[in-house]
């Protein structure tokens, strides 16, 4: 318990990111340790400057930090797991960089679903909101959690179709009692009663530049891939994106006539690699989510079956259960299923709550019985 609230404490402080925190944590050998380094400390574990060594310690001895933390922890609005809790969301902690602090509204089981972000422009055409709507309405009533920035234009298309036939999960690049647009309020104030809100900043924190790219890079890793609907040239969907491709999560992106400012985005990343879609079905297929809606648990070894059960999500499990003759790392039972490593992951998370499957280490799984 402790030492959950001292790496929130580290994650308060100036000049500590997700890397640094790990680094200085791994040296100092605690969060506690960590959370009163020095300046020679903080240089020597954090790599960090003289100055800003300096203003960590000046910021720490500005701060009550039981204080705080009962402040926060008495309300009732808000939640807040770290990367030491068991529930913390397990696709987020695959990445290079994952926050070593999330705070939320609603509930974070939705975000151990399989998860799709879809993506796109703020100002976006009524082409773009149409799709949004569709992909949020169908993969929605597939049980896969729509992902997204909650920012006007596609997210909030995507966020409120989600609504109407299952969850969603809103990322958020300002505190979580921020509401950025306000245009959303709305939407903000009915995500929490069927998914999640997330934000990795402190209450309070109001919409800047810098913070959008870290909020990006929480909306690729919650996903097993990335929609993008509409995108100009430098577009922030762009940006997550790319930063999917870094996680070895899919791209997925919609053409579009090359006249639409719109359309340079995503027809740039088919030119790139990312998979042309067509509609919704495409990549419920990619992801062994094709025909029936809806993915249950598969318990066909517990002599358990579900009426609503995809055929093609059963046999693509059935081909991991068969794989695992022996304990196998993701990567290779990618390598002997032919199955996408993002689409793996979401499968074993469904089969190890089906208690079929067991997780002996990082990235390790084996058959259980």
């Amino acid at each position: 318990m402790q030492a959950r609230i001292y790496l929130w404490g580290l994650s308060l402080l100036p000049h500590l990111g997700s890397i640094t925190i790990r680094r200085l944590v791994g040296g100092m050998g605690s969060e506690e340790a960590a959370f009163y380094a020095e300046v020679q400390e903080l240089q020597a574990y954090g790599g960090l400057s003289l100055s800003k060594a300096e203003a960590v310690v000046r910021a720490r001895s500005e701060l009550d930090l039981m204080g705080e933390w009962d402040k926060l922890t008495r309300r009732q609005d808000v939640g807040i797991v770290t990367w030491l809790d068991e529930n913390y969301p397990r696709r987020l902690l695959e990445i290079y960089d994952p926050p070593p602090v999330l705070y939320y509204r609603g509930s974070l089981e939705c975000l151990n679903s399989p998860a799709v972000a879809v993506v796109g422009r703020r100002r976006a055409s009524p082409r773009g909101l149409g799709w949004a709507k569709r992909l949020g309405r169908a993969l929605g009533a597939a049980g896969v959690t729509v992902v997204s920035g909650l920012a006007a234009g596609v997210d909030a298309a995507a966020h409120a179709a989600a609504l109407e036939t299952g969850k969603t999960a809103a990322v958020l690049g300002t505190g979580l009692d921020v509401v950025y647009p306000q245009s959303n309020r709305a939407l903000y104030e009915k995500i929490p009663s069927a998914g999640v809100i997330v934000s990795p900043f402190p209450l309070g924190t109001r919409p800047q530049r810098g913070n959008f790219p870290a909020r990006n890079r929480i909306i690729s890793g919650l996903s097993s891939g990335v929609i993008v609907v509409e995108a100009g040239e430098r577009s922030g969907a762009l940006i997550t994106a790319m930063l999917a491709v870094e996680q070895n999560r899919d791209v997925y992106a919609i053409p579009g006539d090359p006249a639409d400012i719109g359309a340079a985005g995503p027809n740039w990343l088919i030119q790139q690699g990312a998979k042309l879609i067509t509609g919704p079905e495409d990549v419920l297929e990619e992801m062994c989510l094709s025909g029936q809606l809806r993915l249950p648990l598969v318990e066909e070894e517990k002599a358990t079956s579900s009426k609503n059960a995809s055929p093609a999500a059963d046999s693509c499990m059935q081909r991991l259960l068969q794989a695992l003759v022996r304990p196998l790392h993701v990567d290779e039972l990618a390598a002997r299923t032919g199955l996408p490593v993002s689409v793996i992951n979401g499968l074993l998370v469904q089969l190890e709550l089906a208690g079929l499957v067991e997780q002996l280490s990082v990235g390790v799984f084996q058959r259980v019985g």
